[in-house]
């Protein structure tokens, strides 16, 4: 029954920390809580940056937060030297919930830039998956099935570059 109860407590720590996938930080007056919408992020699947807003150190942690606060914020996501500015909207029925649409196409770690007002308060951070608050994007062939048909298109990318080269070395000789 032990063994039971403990294999059971760490499968829920498990699931909490899939759920708490998100890095935490204070901004002023407000925490953020920034991550993938859905984790582990996969390629070819639809995804999006999240965060979440919270006056901090409000009396009851689980108060909403005040609808009446204005909040306009983008996230410019950066990939090794490309860059996409998404806005960020209110997530439908919950407030202080933000989130943008991305279906992130390369498997490999992802940067974020929030900016813009929260209230008036200036908001201009950076959450980078590199940090281990939440998840680098994997290759979206490891969840699916049958093999038949999946393009792996960082492989296809590295097999080019090495055929190029070779090209090139054939046609140095």
């Amino acid at each position: 029954m032990k063994v039971r109860l403990s294999i059971l407590a760490v499968l829920l720590l498990m699931i909490v920390g899939v759920a708490l996938a998100h890095e935490g930080r204070e901004v002023g007056e407000y925490e953020l809580h920034f991550g993938w919408r859905s984790e582990p992020a996969l390629t070819g699947y639809p995804n999006g940056p999240e965060i979440y807003i919270h006056v901090h150190g409000s009396e009851d942690e689980e108060a909403p937060f005040p609808a009446d606060i204005e909040v306009s914020l983008q996230a410019e996501v950066t990939f090794g030297s490309e860059s996409k500015t998404l806005d960020l909207r209110p997530a439908f029925g919950e407030t202080g919930h933000y989130i943008a649409d991305l279906i992130p196409s390369m498997p490999g770690d992802y940067s974020f830039r929030v900016f813009g007002t929260i209230g008036d308060t200036e908001i201009d951070e950076v959450f980078t998956s590199t940090d281990g608050q939440f998840s680098s994007v994997d290759p979206g062939s490891d969840v699916m099935f049958p093999a038949a048909g999946i393009v792996d298109v960082a492989a296809l990318l590295a097999r080019i570059e090495a055929l190029e080269a070779r090209l090139a070395e054939l046609e140095a000789k």
